[in-house]
């Protein structure tokens, strides 16, 4: 039997993460967790059943796990593009457009893999046009891409986490400072509703992506 095993993060979509992420919730405190979790991990993100991995020769099992939990702990650079179930996204290219809905649905949605593809949604648009390097983005629509979304690639995720990691508070900062040039964000940010709220959200953005790890048991 022939098993593709993957080779890096742009190898594994979002959803695979989130099947897994799953089973790791439900059975992290039971005994049997770490051998069911080597036996899953291997299922989904080679695309097999549990009867193929059981025909796996067992030496086999161990160098697959490993080289999968290698994959998992890479921490790619940002990908700016990406094209899934053929529509290509970009990388929102102004973080400091960015309004205040989507700043909540990020902030909400970051700290939870299993709504991941909703955060995502708001970092990545459909390209609408491009030329010499620049592009456009479609403008955000909640929900609308969210099923293309959760087969985009693990290292577009990673790697957008590791980019807000790598700027640390000063994403608050740079955020914020951008913001207050807004006219349309002034009063906005002058009052205790809107203004409290943007830096409780960006606080808690930061915070949240600085302690969340890629789980791989």
């Amino acid at each position: 039997m022939k098993v593709i095993v993957p080779s890096s993060l742009e190898d594994i979509t979002l959803i695979q993460y989130q099947e897994y992420n799953q089973e790791i919730e439900a059975r992290k405190d039971l005994p049997d967790a770490d051998e069911y979790l080597r036996i899953k991990k291997i299922e989904i993100f080679c695309k097999l059943t549990r009867e193929q991995v059981m025909m796996i020769e067992y030496s086999s099992i161990d160098d697959i796990s490993n080289i999968l939990d290698e994959i998992l702990q890479r921490q790619p650079s940002l990908t700016e593009k990406f094209t899934t179930d053929g529509i290509k996204f970009g990388w929102l290219p102004e973080l400091d457009k960015m309004t205040y809905g989507e700043l909540l649905d990020l902030n909400n949605n970051i700290s939870d893999w299993s709504s991941m593809h909703v955060a995502m949604g708001v970092l990545y648009r459909p390209i609408k046009n491009e030329a010499n390097g620049l592009y456009n983005i479609e403008k955000y629509e909640g929900d609308k891409y969210h099923k293309q979304l959760r087969n985009m690639p693990l290292s577009a995720v990673i790697g957008s986490m590791v980019f807000f990691w790598n700027l640390g508070m000063d994403c608050t900062t740079y955020i914020l400072k951008s913001l207050e040039t807004e006219t349309d964000f002034q009063k906005q940010l002058n009052s205790t509703e809107y203004g409290v709220g943007i830096q409780q959200s960006m606080n808690s953005l930061v915070e949240t992506l600085q302690s969340m790890k890629l789980s791989n048991n």
